[in-house]
């Protein structure tokens, strides 16, 4: 699978591969993104076997373009 993969396609996966209603796919789904997020904000670091490691990195602002309206700003 070498595609993007999107919260939704997450969902949807979920849902078929184990016979889950939608709704509660997303709930699980937004749940571990959420203990993720939350354990990032207390570790830096996060691996889950078999996923991957998500960690914090810093970077430095940089500029950018509105699509919309061609106005320059900074990113932070």
């Amino acid at each position: 699978m070498n595609e993007r993969l999107y919260l939704q396609n997450f969902v949807d996966l979920l849902s078929e591969k184990h016979g889950m209603n939608k709704k509660d796919a997303e709930k699980f789904v937004k749940e571990f993104f959420l203990l993720i997020e939350q354990a990032l904000e207390n570790e830096k670091t996060v691996k889950i076997k078999g996923l991957g490691t998500f960690k914090l990195v810093d970077v430095d602002s940089r500029e950018s373009v509105n699509v919309n309206t061609g106005e320059r700003f900074q990113i932070k």
